[in-house]
């Protein structure tokens, strides 16, 4: 049952991981109407006139892009963000594969593992969640609301790791099967 539980939770995860790492995770609305959405990748204005900008990458209407004054560490935090749940969702995905694979022969390498993607999945939310309303100078002036089916897939995503992580290494230590 143990590996069923592990190897489910750690695919539950990456499928929530992917939708956290493309989706919108937060919307900001300025006085003058003007309405933008944020990602892990990128800062689109959606109203009037849309266009959008990869900040990761520097492509796009780098206007939308640039840094807040002031802001080195917060847009180096936004910045590491989609690295770090890129790497908690492959981490995921090959915890449940050796789960499967081999349920009983790799059980430390699938626990250590899963607790790796946590840390990531972890880190990488919190980061996003602590920099996003400051990292850019395009949000400094409206009130940036966290909010979306990404947003929610990331704490999601966070919760199931922590519980297959748990779940994996109290295995081992109990030394069930």
């Amino acid at each position: 049952m143990r590996p069923k539980l592990v190897s489910g939770a750690c695919f539950v995860a990456a499928l929530l991981l992917v939708v956290a790492l493309w989706g919108p995770w937060g919307r900001a609305v300025t006085d003058e109407g003007l309405r933008y959405e944020v990602s892990l990748r990128k800062v689109a204005l959606v109203y009037p006139i849309p266009m959008s900008c990869d900040y990761l990458r520097g492509r796009g209407a780098v206007q939308l892009c640039a840094p807040a004054p002031d802001a080195d560490q917060a847009f180096s935090m936004l910045c590491a963000a989609f690295p770090l749940l890129a790497n908690a969702a492959l981490f995921a995905f090959l915890s449940a594969v050796v789960t499967v694979r081999s349920p009983y022969g790799a059980k430390g390498t699938a626990a250590a593992l899963a607790g790796a993607s946590f840390a990531a999945a972890f880190a990488g939310t919190a980061f996003a969640k602590i920099a996003m309303p400051y990292a850019l100078g395009v949000l400094l002036e409206p009130t940036f609301l966290f909010g979306g089916v990404a947003f929610n897939a990331a704490w999601a995503a966070v919760g199931v790791l922590l519980f297959a992580a748990a779940l994996s290494t109290t295995s081992i230590m109990l030394r069930h099967t």
